[in-house]
């Protein structure tokens, strides 16, 4: 096939490795926060370019976060069309030409592939610019995907042990794939306690009276939209009680089972914001986190996000997530798409403030401990420089 190679690996190891500044290419799908993928790649480039290296990101479409780019210094090249066109081969090699040759403008030590689905376009790029791939895995092989093309990476990084397992199913050797989760940079989502709680609430125009439940993040009907919703028009509470917030966008096509639920809502018991770049009001304004996906999750970056603002969050038992909500956390846990367990479990942590007032700091502790921005992005770092090509004379 046209435009791959190649590439010599090492194997991982833990020897130690001089430091040395490095030009990585990255890719980022679209520059808003959709979701997990899009907020990790551009917190991981900041902390990445505070250690000196230089940080390209080519994108999909604009939006919102290239201001953030733009300030800690990261250089932007887009839109770029990076899927491949199986009906139009030829057209789309043709659109991985231009972008391959401003890559090579840049001479890059390293491309950092956040998406695998993007590899026919990072292998054009790799080629032209003659550098190693380092893919990030944030999602679940996708069936028939040409295994061939798995070889040409110098190395994989899966988000958990749940991400790794099952790319080693696919076919990938255990030694290749490291491991190192997501994580919050110092100082996002922050913890918030009941004075914070009175003003996110003022300046959302919230209630102050009432516990409010919070669910946040793409509303599809595969992330658990209708569970909750179901889970809530069953509990039956009195809006001055508890009231449900939604921040994100609805579908984009009507789901019916999501559509019925809502019907049998009373329209005072939730409020529904659209999609957000700062989560930070909303978390410090909410008592509680619903995450109630039905899909194999990577990671799942709302539970540390809602958890280190100082909030417990219920989430499925579901791919990644139980790595996370283990041991004591555990009991957080919700099997998928039972909404009768899921409104047990909220009713059971409405009043958690009364019952269990240490419970917020507790959940985040749990996140400081094991999910530090500054050891995961050195780890990460630490990938880029073994794999990078060889410093130039």
């Amino acid at each position: 096939m046209f435009g791959l190679r190649r590439i010599p690996r090492s194997k991982p190891n833990n020897s130690h490795i001089a430091k040395r500044q490095l030009r990585i290419i990255t890719d980022s799908l679209l520059l808003e926060p959709a979701g997990g993928v899009e907020r990790s790649t551009l917190e991981n480039s900041i902390g990445l370019a505070e250690r000196g290296h230089r940080v390209s990101v080519l994108y999909g479409s604009d939006g919102s976060l290239g201001s953030h780019y733009d300030k800690a210094g990261i250089q932007l090249h887009g839109p770029v069309a990076f899927r491949f066109d199986k009906r139009h081969p030829v057209d789309s090699f043709l659109n991985f030409r231009e972008p391959a040759k401003w890559a090579r403008g840049v001479q890059p030590d390293v491309l950092w592939l956040n998406r695998f689905e993007n590899i026919q376009c990072a292998q054009e790029i790799a080629t032209w610019s003659d550098c190693p791939i380092v893919c990030q895995l944030h999602h679940l092989p996708s069936p028939g995907r040409e295994s061939i093309l798995r070889h040409n990476v110098a190395h994989f990084v899966a988000v958990s042990e749940f991400m790794k397992s099952a790319w080693v199913d696919a076919g990938i050797p255990k030694k290749r794939i490291s491991v190192i989760a997501n994580s919050l940079p110092a100082g996002t989502y922050p913890y918030g306690g009941l004075e914070a709680r009175v003003i996110a609430r003022k300046s959302l125009d919230l209630p102050l009276g009432p516990v409010i439940v919070l669910c946040y993040g793409r509303m599809i009907e595969e992330k658990g939209i209708g569970t909750l919703l179901e889970a809530w028009s069953k509990l039956r509470l009195d809006p001055d009680e508890a009231l449900l917030v939604l921040v994100g966008s609805p579908s984009l096509t009507p789901v019916p089972a999501v559509e019925e639920a809502l019907r049998l809502l009373s329209p005072t018991s939730y409020r529904w914001y659209p999609m957000q770049s700062d989560m930070d009001s909303f978390l410090h304004a909410a008592d509680l986190v619903v995450f109630p996906t039905w899909l194999n999750e990577g990671f799942g970056r709302v539970i540390i996000e809602g958890m280190n603002s100082g909030r417990p969050v219920i989430a499925s038992r579901v791919g990644a997530t139980p790595e996370i909500l283990s041991g004591p956390m555990s009991r957080f846990l919700v099997e998928p798409r039972n909404s009768d367990e899921l409104g047990r479990l909220m009713l059971s942590l409405l009043h958690w403030r009364r019952s269990d007032p240490d419970l917020g700091s507790q959940c985040a502790a749990w996140v400081e401990a094991r999910y530090r921005f500054a050891d995961n992005n050195s780890a990460f770092e630490g990938v880029l420089l073994q794999f990078a090509r060889r410093a130039r004379n």
